[in-house]
């Protein structure tokens, strides 16, 4: 199948440099940008197709990922639906808050199978975390989008309206990750080490670490305990931590963010 990418900014051009370093062929792949430049550095430097209008990027392809700002993407729909409706591809929407039934309703064409996937920034290094819905797509269909989108890392079935909790924790969660990592080695810095260094150093804890929950299958508690000697650092540590609301810090921001997503979805 030929991919087709209707934008390329930062969502859009994570996932498609993540397809190309997963051995998606970039002969198969079609794009389509206002930005004019833009198009001709990812030609230079991916060697995809580009196109100059909405047409040619839709006669081209069997899959069409809508990677446009979700304040807009019904627009571009309506703009293109006359393509649609001669074509018939798959669509692709990683609009954050516009629902499938939204995305059916502008398109308004039984003969178009709708998925709405939502990866993360982490999609360019083929480790990405997604979920996905979808509504009036053939299974088959199903089957190539979410293995397509395999190739970047995992994926989740994750009920439509659940898609805000999912966006806390695997969309915006890479940031508080980097601020956790950064208050490491900001810690370390303060009492005498390299604060790059330091950073390295925290990097290559939190990545084993998570391995060591992930193949471990160990509650979260069971290995924070089985650091902690009695009367030792660790325990310390946790308890400095504790003192100053560490859980209840994140919980409230997990909260928030859904909250916050829930009402620009509104």
């Amino acid at each position: 199948m030929n991919i087709g990418f209707l934008g390329i900014g930062n969502m859009g051009g994570s996932i498609l440099k993540g397809f190309l370093a997963n051995n998606i062929n970039s002969k198969d792949i079609f794009i389509y940008d206002i930005d004019i430049l833009k198009l001709e550095q990812f030609k230079q430097q991916f060697n995809v197709n580009i196109c100059t209008d909405y047409e040619e990027l839709v006669k081209n392809v069997d899959c069409l990922i809508l990677a446009v700002k979700p304040d807009i993407i019904l627009k571009v729909l309506e703009n293109i639906k006359g393509y649609l409706d001669i074509y018939n591809p798959i669509i692709v929407s990683i609009a954050a808050g516009v629902s499938t039934s939204s995305l059916c309703n502008t398109i308004n064409n039984d003969n178009i199978g709708i998925i709405r996937i939502m990866p993360n920034i982490n999609a360019e290094i083929g480790l990405a975390t997604s979920a996905y819905c979808y509504n009036n797509i053939k299974e088959e269909n199903v089957e190539y989008v979410i293995n397509l989108f395999k190739t970047i890392g995992s994926v989740f079935y994750i009920p439509e309206e659940k898609f805000s909790i999912f966006t806390a924790i695997a969309g915006c969660s890479p940031a508080y990750i980097y601020l956790f990592l950064d208050s490491i080695a900001k810690g370390a810095q303060k009492m005498g080490l390299n604060k790059k260094e330091a950073l390295q150093i925290a990097i290559d804890v939190t990545i084993g670490s998570a391995n060591m929950l992930k193949i471990s299958e160990k509650h979260p508690w069971e290995l924070i305990d089985k650091v902690c000697s009695p009367g030792g650092t660790t325990i310390e540590g946790i308890c400095t931590l504790e003192e100053n609301n560490f859980q209840q810090g994140i919980v409230k921001a997990i909260e928030n963010t859904i909250k916050k997503d829930i009402s620009l979805n509104k």
